[in-house]
């Protein structure tokens, strides 16, 4: 008895490991912490929290990575989606305004959320 105790303790820790480590999404910024704040202070970049507001509106699925990078004066978020059926969705979002630049993967029709 003592050892399935011991499996079913192990098992429980790496489960909750594992769901933990699973549960935010990644963050990656390719450009300088101060460089970003000034960025999301004048307005040329929406914060986190607006992008993650969004997504909710209009795509079903769970962010599991995040990047945003700078290049000509042009911020993109990069996201990592997770759809219900399991399909990996990359989407691209202009910083600024939020809206969607591109969007690819398996079984969009399951991701994009249609307006009634």
């Amino acid at each position: 008895m003592k050892k399935y105790n011991r499996f079913l303790y192990i098992f429980s820790f790496l489960f909750l490991l594992a769901f933990h480590v699973n549960a935010a999404p990644q963050l990656e910024i390719d450009e300088d912490h101060d460089e970003v704040m000034h960025a999301v202070q004048q307005g040329l970049i929406q914060p986190f929290s607006a992008l993650q507001e969004k997504v909710a509106k209009q795509l079903n699925g769970r962010i599991i990575k995040v990047e945003l990078d700078e290049d000509d004066d042009v911020w993109v978020y990069e996201l990592k989606l997770i759809d219900p059926n399991n399909n990996i969705v990359k989407v691209e979002y202009e910083a600024r305004t939020l809206t969607i630049i591109e969007i690819k993967g398996r079984g969009l029709e399951n991701i994009i959320k249609v307006n009634e």
